[in-house]
């Protein structure tokens, strides 16, 4: 239902990893789905409890039963409360997002710039060693990311730590030759702190002083100046 690459690549979060492997048994159990048995949704159920046993999260539930006709309750049961946490999940990361990620207005310049970076990391992705291809793929989907939210007018930093996220991972499973990839990376990080550090200081600047009016000057008239 599951393969050990996609337990690799779960969350550290318990909650997230939760969402995420509740995703792909979910849609293992829906491919092996009969309806002369229930094999493929007390697969499901034996796959989940695993989870729950050896990465508790606040989930509350009862161990499926061994009767058939006690198990489809369950069963029913069993799935409710489990989109209903999966929502509160969701909720809360993006909550935890927002909260955490900047959002800047990129120059052309800087945009220019942490271009050609990311286009020197997809080559350096491409060439890299001992690099499964789901992970390449993964780096490059990042990399993509990244490209994306910088061509918008309001850039969000997160794509830019999901790529260095995904690149350390990648590493540390033995992928070579992308050390000078998270070089680069260090470098659009640099140049967006430079880009928030300008618009903080624009944003503390006072508003420009608008410019006065001056009053209609007075036309002279063949009477002005002569005396009543």
């Amino acid at each position: 239902m599951i393969t050990d690459e996609e337990l690799d690549n779960l969350s550290e979060d318990d909650e997230l990893a939760f969402v995420q492997y509740e995703s792909i048994v979910r849609a293992s159990m829906e491919q092996a789905r009969t309806n002369n048995s229930w094999d493929a949704e007390r697969s499901y159920a034996t796959h989940m409890v695993a989870f729950l046993d050896h990465r508790p999260i606040a989930f509350q539930y009862s161990r499926p039963p061994q009767a058939e006709e006690e198990f489809v309750d369950w069963f029913e049961e069993f799935q409710r409360a489990v989109d209903t946490y999966k929502i509160s999940v969701r909720l809360k990361s993006s909550i935890r997002k927002k909260q955490n990620v900047a959002v800047l207005s990129l120059s052309q310049e800087f945009k220019t710039q942490i271009g050609g970076h990311l286009t020197a990391i997809r080559k350096i992705v491409f060439d890299a060693d001992h690099l499964p291809l789901s992970k390449r793929e993964a780096l490059i989907r990042r990399i993509n990311n990244l490209q994306e939210e910088v061509d918008r007018d309001r850039t969000r930093t997160e794509a830019a730590m999901a790529l260095w996220l995904e690149l350390t991972s990648a590493i540390g499973k033995g992928a070579t030759n992308l050390d000078p990839a998270i070089e680069r990376l260090g470098r659009i990080v640099k140049v967006l702190s430079l880009q928030k550090d300008e618009n903080e200081t624009k944003a503390l600047e006072p508003p420009s002083k608008p410019k006065q009016i001056s009053p209609p000057k007075q036309s002279k008239t063949e009477d002005d100046g002569i005396p009543f």
